[in-house]
């Protein structure tokens, strides 16, 4: 998976918390979305960190590797997902939003 596909996933359930009533169409950042819910989550985070750790050696420097790994996969797509956000990308409900 890259940042990008993971920015679109995220991009996907942030519009389904609001079509849910979990979060306000009004929301103006990645980080107001944290009033609400956990956004580190979206997009499947969780299981993703699960999969890349099952490939690491089961260390602690292995665990350490992983959580890096993912963090330097979610950063920009959190970066990306909050650009969206920023220009009107929840009010179009459209997740593939171009950001440039």
């Amino acid at each position: 998976m890259t940042s990008a596909e993971l920015a679109e996933r995220m991009k996907a359930d942030i519009l389904a918390d609001v079509e849910n009533g979990v979060v306000p169409a009004s929301v103006s950042s990645f980080s107001e979305l944290h009033d609400y819910v956990d956004a580190n989550l979206y997009g499947g985070t969780e299981a993703l960190l699960e999969q890349i750790d099952t490939e690491a050696p089961d260390t602690d420097e292995g665990h350490s590797a992983a959580l890096a790994t993912l963090c330097d996969l979610a950063n920009p797509a959190m970066d990306a997902v909050d650009a969206w956000i920023r220009s009107g990308g929840i009010a179009t409900g459209r997740p593939d939003r171009d950001t440039q």
